[in-house]
């Protein structure tokens, strides 16, 4: 639970319906790891119905929105729910009442959500990362949205939020994003941070925000002023890109000045330091990669495999620490997916990075923690293939349980474009590789004034 970062999880017990609902050692992540084997095996379909069933048939009644988010509470609940109905299509009325309840709810917490940062907007104080980011906040909140076959307007009011959040925080030459406090999730050494930090990583910062609003572009979900704000946020990245003294791309995870160039930034981490995946460098460049499709950004795609490739071959301790956030299976299932949208020069290249780096950890231990999406055993399970040790994507016609991650959606989307043979292939080898590129949209035309 702790590894989950879900604020007000509560004790160890399952008493509670927001205990119950926790993606970490609870029986919905049961509930996942079934329902995501479904998808590979329809075998597994019989044993989803015992499992959701014993989960709570109301959530909570507590304040909209406290202590909840993506990977806790109703909005996990209704993505698990989604997963199982994609999965094992002939449960889908079954649970459709359920569905429908875990739904309302998350729209309660976003409209309550919203409210405050909006409210906090008008103040012009800064955030804190739970407000906005993909493992606590509204970030993560409209990755759920986005899941559903018709989001309806809740998720447009959330991305005119993030637009909004982009745009700046007044002359400061600090990003919207910006949270004036230390990196640390227990604030340990707030006092070292005086002037705060911006979060580059996926999970609690501003990569987080540009795979949502990259995903959603690309799956036409479109507001006034988002295109401006991917292509801001792309800018960002570009410019805080740096190089290793073997010439290696790589991006921090956090700075604490927003100009690289003219002023010098405290805490800046070597990248043999740095946290390779999900949590760290292949998380950025997934979302950098999405937003090089979405804004049709060759060299921003280019800049971003090349970080992942450099990463993958880095030697990092936390790759021998099995799990998705930052060990091996996270690094390489991010790079089967970056593979995915890519040319076959670039998938080969990444491709080749992640057999290397399963070369060097192949020996790694079993987990000895139970349960947990980022950081325990579920994860690795999940990402691998049924009854063996080898990671690989969903199957294109199953849901794309990575949608948890915010590295993709659910599944190839009723608002899609459809995908363009690439040259030198046929339309059947094409639409073997579902891909976010595929549903892209060919230009990015400036927002209506």
């Amino acid at each position: 639970m702790r590894g989950l970062g879900c604020p007000g999880s509560g004790g160890e017990g399952f008493e509670h319906p927001r205990v119950l609902t926790l993606l970490a050692d609870s029986p919905l992540a049961t509930a996942l790891y079934v329902a995501v084997r479904a998808g590979q095996s329809p075998g597994f379909a019989g044993a989803l119905p015992p499992l959701l069933d014993w989960l709570p048939s109301t959530l909570s009644n507590d304040v909209p929105g406290e202590g909840e988010s993506a990977f806790c509470g109703a909005a996990a609940f209704a993505s698990v729910l989604r997963i199982a109905a994609t999965n094992a299509p002939h449960l889908a009325k079954e649970y459709r009442q359920r569905l429908d309840a875990a739904d309302a709810r998350v729209d309660t917490i976003v409209q309550a959500r919203l409210k405050t940062a909006r409210d906090r907007l008008q103040t012009g104080t800064r955030p804190a990362r739970a407000e906005f980011s993909l493992r606590q906040g509204l970030t993560g909140l409209g990755m759920c949205l986005l899941q559903r076959p018709d989001p309806g307007p809740q998720l447009r009011d959330l991305l005119d939020y993030l637009v909004e959040l982009v745009s700046g925080f007044g002359g400061t030459g600090r990003p919207g994003w910006w949270v004036d406090d230390s990196p640390l999730p227990d604030l340990s050494d707030r006092q070292e941070w005086p002037h705060g930090h911006a979060d580059l990583t996926l999970p609690d910062g501003s990569a987080g925000i540009l795979a949502l609003l990259s995903l959603a572009w690309c799956d036409g979900v479109r507001v006034p002023g988002m295109d401006v704000a991917i292509k801001s946020l792309a800018e960002w990245y570009r410019r805080h890109l740096r190089t290793d003294e073997r010439g290696d791309p790589w991006w921090p995870e956090v700075v604490t000045d927003p100009e690289p160039v003219t002023r010098p930034e405290l805490h800046l981490r070597e990248a043999s330091q740095l946290v390779p995946g999900w949590c760290g460098g292949l998380g950025i460049a997934r979302s950098v990669q999405l937003a090089g499709i979405a804004l049709g950004d060759r060299d921003l795609r280019d800049a971003a495999v090349a970080a992942a490739r450099a990463a993958l071959l880095w030697e990092f301790p936390e790759f021998f620490r099995p799990g998705l956030c930052h060990g091996p299976q996270g690094a390489e299932f991010i790079a089967l997916r970056m593979a995915a949208d890519e040319s076959d020069d670039d998938a080969c290249r990444l491709l080749g990075a992640a057999a290397a780096m399963r070369a060097i950890t192949h020996d790694v231990k079993s987990l000895t923690v139970r349960g947990g999406l980022l950081d325990g055993s579920l994860g690795v399970l999940v990402s691998q293939a049924s009854n063996e040790a080898r990671t690989v994507l969903p199957p294109t016609d199953s849901a794309q349980w990575d949608c948890l991650l915010g590295i993709t959606t659910i599944r190839a989307s009723s608002r899609a474009v459809p995908a363009r043979p690439s040259p030198g292939k046929s339309p059947q080898d094409q639409r073997s590789r579902t891909s976010a590129s595929a549903r892209a949209a060919p230009s990015m035309q400036p927002s209506s004034p």
